[in-house]
């Protein structure tokens, strides 16, 4: 570590400088070996039967690895953080989709669009005069959309022998896949012609 450009008095002051350096963490390496004896003296005239395991106090709980939680009071206001999620309140059906599987609930079997824009029609004649076929139809298409979506209680079914989806109650369809259960297949009516398809 003799380095050439230091003087010999600088080299001289240096090693005075870490002899007493030396001397003074002895002396506190001392110190703290005659503490660690005292401790270890005292503990096993308390009686404790495992020197690697001092005894825990009495009601107190061993906190598991890793850090601690923050304790919700000390979180502080603002701070960054997830917002806690809102909660929607369920909102009734309301005429448009009561008319829709009023008109499911009446045939009691699959239906596509297009026999029940033919019943929701007619509700609409009666219920709402001024809206025109056009729109009539685009309120079935957001009705069914909600009602086999976000409401789930209508399934849906694709034959494979005719475009779209036959609707029907959420009852006749598995909750996990979504498909028609057997039992119900006689509810799924095909007209002749789509049959032969």
């Amino acid at each position: 570590m003799a380095n050439k450009r230091l003087s010999d008095k600088n080299i001289d002051q240096l090693l005075v400088h870490y002899r007493n350096e030396r001397r003074r963490l002895t002396y506190q390496l001392d110190l703290i070996k005659s503490a660690i004896a005292d401790l270890k003296q005292h503990r096993t005239t308390a009686g404790t039967s495992d020197p690697a395991r001092p005894e825990m106090v009495e009601g107190t709980v061993k906190r598991g690895p890793g850090r601690p939680r923050k304790a919700v009071a000390e979180k502080a206001p603002g701070k960054p953080g997830r917002p806690p999620k809102r909660v929607r309140k369920v909102r009734p059906l309301n005429e448009w989709d009561n008319a829709v599987m009023e008109a499911i609930n009446q045939t009691g079997r699959l239906m596509p669009k297009e026999e029940i824009l033919e019943h929701v029609s007619g509700w609409a004649a009666k219920h709402q005069p001024q809206l025109s076929a056009e729109e009539v139809e685009a309120f079935l298409t957001r009705t069914l959309q909600k009602l086999s979506g976000k409401k789930k209680m209508l399934g849906t079914h694709h034959s494979g022998l005719r475009r779209g989806y036959h609707y029907g109650l959420i009852d006749w369809f598995f909750q996990s896949s979504g498909k028609l259960r057997r039992q119900h297949y006689e509810r799924l009516v095909l007209a002749p012609e789509e049959e032969l398809v």
